[in-house]
């Protein structure tokens, strides 16, 4: 019983003390998939020690405004999973169709992304490394 009055305080404490304290949460790579004029993001990220107990205590769901402040830049982002190390954001209507192509016209992150990956649906990939955008890009359509 002793051990257990500790634990309820620390838990008691972590409720009332906001996650979102600058730095709690660091992506270390973004990557960018497109699947028709779709984008499907990845992002791959260490949490601090006291939000990883937050989250094992609480549920993910509180650092989902950092993940959402990631994507503010885009008209239509739907965050699909946010878990413990990685979170799934889907972007729609990155892309434009045109002959057979999809055209990505470069898109501002409003914020500096220190490692992007794009992935083209034919395998090809492509590192960016300290940017604020995606690049201009054009790939085939998925289906021919």
């Amino acid at each position: 019983m002793k051990r257990l009055i500790p634990i309820l305080i620390a838990l008691m404490a972590l409720s009332t003390a906001p996650v979102a304290s600058a730095g709690f949460l660091h992506v270390t790579q973004t990557t960018m998939q497109f699947h028709g004029a779709d984008a499907v993001f990845t992002l791959d990220y260490e949490l601090d020690f006291l939000a990883k107990v937050y989250v094992l205590a609480f549920g993910s769901a509180n650092i989902a405004p950092e993940i959402e402040t990631r994507f503010a830049s885009f008209d239509d982002y739907d965050v699909q999973k946010i878990g413990y190390e990685q979170a799934t954001v889907v972007v729609k209507g990155v892309s434009h169709y045109s002959n057979g192509y999809y055209f990505h016209n470069s898109h501002d992150f409003g914020m500096t992304v220190e490692k992007l990956v794009v992935k083209l649906p034919d395998g090809y990939s492509r590192t960016y490394l300290n940017t604020n955008k995606t690049p201009d890009i054009y790939y085939e359509s998925e289906s021919g």
